[in-house]
């Protein structure tokens, strides 16, 4: 039974420290675009146009997609070394924002509204733009803590 617990107390201490704590300021910048895409992502799967005629949400998050494809990829390299210690982290942390999403369409009524909003908007932004633009939202304030900042070292 002691080698048992013994066990258990070992892999969840090393999974504990495998896993990225804290995300620092470029990281939580690409948390903030991922977070963003996720949820314009889950809107293109649940949300519906009412006018037939406009463009569907999967289209526009199609074209957002096309638009920003080099910093979509760059965000992605970011996110991918920052879980690079936790092997299947990043794919568990975009889970995590696309359930949060996916609960978010059915218990805001306004999820649909809002998602089409902000990729309406930032559609017309360039690349510059539209990466500040996901900051602004700080939609992912509740998946990405920041580290700790380090105090300045002293003069000798």
């Amino acid at each position: 039974m002691r080698s048992v617990v013994v066990l258990v107390f070992l892999l969840a201490a090393g999974s504990v420290a495998a896993a990225p704590s804290c995300f620092t300021r470029p990281e939580i910048d690409a948390a903030h675009l991922r977070v963003l895409q996720q949820q314009f992502n889950v809107a293109a799967l649940n949300c519906q146009t009412v006018d037939p005629g406009a463009p569907t949400f999967s289209e526009r998050y199609n074209r957002f997609v096309t638009l920003f494809s080099d910093q979509l990829q760059r965000n992605s390299e970011t996110l991918r070394r920052h879980f690079a210690r936790d092997q299947g982290g990043l794919d568990r942390w975009i889970t995590r924002i696309a359930n949060n999403a996916g609960q978010a369409v059915f218990m805001k009524p306004d999820f649909c509204q809002v998602a089409w909003d902000r990729l309406d908007h930032v559609i017309t932004l360039d690349g510059a733009q539209m990466e500040s633009y996901a900051v602004e939202t700080a939609v992912a304030r509740d998946f990405a803590p920041a580290c700790p900042e380090k105090p300045a070292k002293k003069g000798n």
